[in-house]
């Protein structure tokens, strides 16, 4: 009981209450406690009255009770608060805390709701949590009474669909929310919620307030009464647009590797074996498995007994070591079938960076390696007969010198050209011709050691390497198999052909520092080879070397020589059987500026084969008809220019033409031109040559056949050529008055000229015996050391004047 008592009796109601009472002066001292305040704070009456009230109150709960007590002081009215006191062992009680005024004092009651803040704080707790939950998942509530009609959204509703918090929508607004597409679909299943009770849980897409399309997971029940009676509506709403835009994503990946033409393989990493646990279709194309043949077992089945270890050790390193790793592999397929497999192959880890899959894409590339193998044999093998190229020739070749040097043993080079191989092509074409190069390639290679090289080096001509012979003399046994071979019948398409080869040997001991250097040697020789009657082989000689080095050298300088115009004519006189000088012929000489004179032998047959003979003789014709103008000019009785003409030069197209204009240039009469030819140039088109000899002679020009008797024309060519005059070779005059045959013969000429309307011309006279003899012979015109050498032009003048060429038949030879 409380040891002060209030004004008058307490009343029943102070004692008995389960609320907390007392009393408080203006000023907040205790006055009076019930029994509940005493039990409830555990404080006894004695220790509390007199003290402040706020003394059992927690310190920051003060201000709301000075707040409250000068309210009423001001004698206004204290709305119900709280306060948190505190018990004697510190516990704390929530107070709901009812004051007011009477008579100098003030009445307290305040009721313990400590229960319900605690269920106040927990549900608010809970409400933070289902925000949180909400606001973290966009997801958020709404629920439609049946009898209202209108939803009710939550505020992640209302974000949702970009709109305020709080927004009431009508039921046909909140529908119209979702796009056309889908309007439909959701009005369904809404309705059928709402009449029969069907629960549904939809996927769909959105038009926010704002125009942007969002993908929404909405969910509805329907909730029933006491009687079973649909009552309400309600569910949820969830932002599922990043989870849609993920799906779309991995289903465009999905798609775009099983489109892939490149297979790919997932492997667990963290199982035992590493297992495959996903192949694409591109996998099964490649390899021919199926996706239930292969799922859950180790890639290693692909591979086979050819597969390379050391391949296979780099992929257990890399995988071991959690690496990316790149390998091109022998494969295997279903069938049994090799591939090449080009496998890059990746790890896959997770947010700890712990290694969980592997990914590998493989690539079918054996198209690739047997395209690149047809590549890299194409760049060292024809592509006719399949033999090495000159590319493999040089690597072959120069690893035999090597051999050569190091082991001090023998490497002979065969340079072989067929003979004649030319007309083949031409005559019965390239078919034929073909097969003859396939066929002596296929011979060749039959005939050598499976460590010899048979190249094929252009056209025609193959190079043979011999290496490791152990003596010079031992390629001599496979030259004359290859010439053996070679030369056995062809047969293409029922028809026996024939060919042979000329072939040229060089050989290496070790010495040699530039290997292509052997092809050359061997190349000169198999030219002598062709030389010697062809179908037959010659070494390489320094002598052959040094003749061609002077061949070459003497090339370059006889261009020189076309280029600086080191040439000059000389000029012999040709006497007609009346003494009289009838005309001259023009010979070339060349006068080198360091080697001296170079007799035209030497260089005339070099500039036939090179072409060079073109300018030479162009400038030949050129010269000697303008200074046979200036002959003509002193000269009492008309006197003729004879120039020689090669058979390169009259077989030019244009040389009528040239003819002319340089007739045209000089202004020599034609009548006073004649252009010597040997027989050479009736060997290629006979009848054409005619044509153009005829031309020449409707021109005016003389023609004479030079050198007569030593060729092999026939004499039927003879009464057909449009000729003047037959010039009999010195070669039957050395012996004439000594040799009845050599005299037969140049009579026989005479007598054959004399009936056929001809001139003859002798050359080569040399004696007085020589000249008296053929002079009996009734011969017309000769030439010779008896007469006149061959002069300068200068020189020739004086020779004209003189009167010695007046009686050039009578007198002793004129050097």
């Amino acid at each position: 009981m409380p040891s002060v008592e209030p004004q008058g009796k307490l009343d029943q109601f102070f004692l008995l209450s389960q609320d907390l009472l007392c009393c408080i002066d203006f000023a907040g001292t205790l006055l009076s406690v019930n029994p509940t305040f005493e039990s409830l704070l555990g404080y006894p009456a004695h220790a509390l009255l007199g003290k402040p009230c706020g003394v059992v109150v927690e310190p920051r709960d003060h201000p709301v009770i000075e707040a409250a007590l000068a309210s009423l002081c001001r004698g206004e009215k204290v709305n119900t608060f709280d306060v948190c006191a505190r018990t004697v062992e510190g516990q704390r009680i929530w107070l709901e805390v009812s004051a007011s005024s009477g008579d100098q004092v003030i009445y307290v009651i305040a009721r313990d709701v400590t229960r319900r803040k605690a269920v106040e704080k927990q549900l608010r707790r809970n409400q933070r949590l289902f925000r949180i939950a909400g606001e973290t998942a966009h997801i958020g509530g709404w629920y439609m009474d049946l009898a209202v009609g209108l939803p009710i959204w939550s505020e992640e509703v209302c974000r949702l669909h970009d709109m305020p918090v709080g927004h009431q929508p009508t039921l046909d607004e909140a529908l119209g929310f979702y796009t056309p597409r889908v309007q439909p679909r959701i009005r369904s299943v809404f309705t059928a919620c709402c009449e029969q009770g069907v629960s549904f849980d939809e996927e769909l897409e959105i038009v926010t307030r704002d125009g942007r399309r969002r993908w929404v997971r909405v969910i509805g029940r329907a909730v029933r009464d006491e009687l079973g009676q649909i009552i309400q509506v309600q569910g949820s709403t969830q932002d599922i647009t990043e989870r849609k835009d993920t799906e779309r994503q991995l289903t465009l990946l999905e798609r775009s590797v099983e489109s892939s033409t490149n297979g790919v393989v997932i492997v667990d990493a963290q199982r035992p074996d590493l297992p495959m646990v996903y192949v694409n279709a591109a996998f099964e194309r490649i390899t021919g498995y199926s996706r239930d043949d292969v799922l859950g077992r180790n890639c290693r089945f692909l591979q086979g007994v050819d597969t390379d270890p050391a391949t296979l050790a780099q992929l257990r390193k890399g995988i071991e070591a959690q690496r990316d790793v790149h390998v091109v592999i022998r494969n295997y397929r279903r069938s049994g079938e090799p591939f090449w497999n080009d496998l890059y192959i990746s790890p896959v880890r997770d947010e700890e960076g712990v290694v969980t899959h592997f990914i590998g894409a493989q690539n079918d590339i054996t198209a690739q390696r047997e395209y690149q193998a047809q590549l890299s044999h194409n760049a060292n093998h024809d592509a006719l007969t399949g033999l090495p190229n000159r590319l493999m020739l040089d690597q072959r070749l120069a690893q035999g010198c090597l051999l050569a040097r190091r082991y001090h043993r023998y490497l002979a080079v065969l340079f072989i050209d067929l003979d004649d191989f030319k007309p083949i092509n031409d005559t019965l074409g390239h078919e034929v011709g073909d097969f003859i190069l396939r066929e002596v390639a296929k011979r060749l290679e039959e005939e050598l050691r499976p460590w010899d090289t048979v190249a094929r080096f252009g056209g025609d001509e193959f190079i043979v390497l011999l290496p490791d012979l152990a003596q010079e003399d031992d390629v001599l046994q496979v030259v004359e198999r290859l010439l053996t071979r070679v030369s056995a019948p062809y047969w293409y398409r029922g028809s026996e052909l024939r060919i042979t080869a000329s072939i040229g040997i060089a050989t290496d001991d070790g010495t040699i520092r530039a290997p292509r250097q052997l092809i050359q040697q061997a190349d000169l020789a198999m030219y002598k080879a062709k030389r010697r009657g062809r179908n037959t082989f010659q070494w390489y000689t320094d002598e052959l070397n040094r003749k061609v080095t002077e061949r070459v050298s003497l090339r370059h300088a006889l261009q020189q020589a076309i280029e600086q115009r080191q040439f000059e004519l000389h000029y012999q006189p040709q006497i007609h059987h009346s003494g009289r000088v009838a005309g001259v012929e023009a010979l070339i000489r060349w006068h080198h500026p360091e080697r001296g004179n170079i007799p035209p032998g030497q260089f005339i047959s070099l500039a036939e084969d090179t072409g060079q003979i073109i300018p030479i003789s162009e400038w030949v014709l050129e010269t000697a008809c303008r200074d046979a103008m200036v002959l003509n000019a002193q000269s009492a009785t008309p006197m003729t220019m004879a120039i020689n003409v090669s058979p390169m030069q009259f077989q030019r197209p244009g040389f009528l033409d040239s003819v002319k204009n340089v007739l045209a240039r000089s202004g020599l009469p034609p009548a006073l031109l004649e252009l010597e030819l040997t027989e050479g140039v009736l060997m290629d088109s006979a009848e054409h040559t005619i044509q153009a000899l005829k031309a020449l002679r409707q021109l005016g020009v003389h023609i004479a056949l030079d050198d007569f008797g030593t060729g092999f024309s026939s004499l039927s060519y003879l009464k057909r050529l449009p000729i003047n005059k037959l010039k009999v070779d010195r070669s039957f005059v050395r012996d004439v008055a000594t040799d009845s045959r050599d005299a037969a013969i140049v009579e026989g000429v005479v007598t054959m000229a004399d009936k056929l309307g001809l001139e003859v011309l002798i050359e080569g006279v040399e004696t007085a015996e020589q000249f008296h003899h053929l002079r009996m012979l009734q011969c017309d015109h000769f030439q010779g050391y008896y007469f006149a050498r061959p002069m300068a032009l200068s020189v020739l003048k004086h020779f004209l004047d003189s009167p010695s060429a007046a009686t050039a038949s009578a007198a002793d030879p004129i050097s």
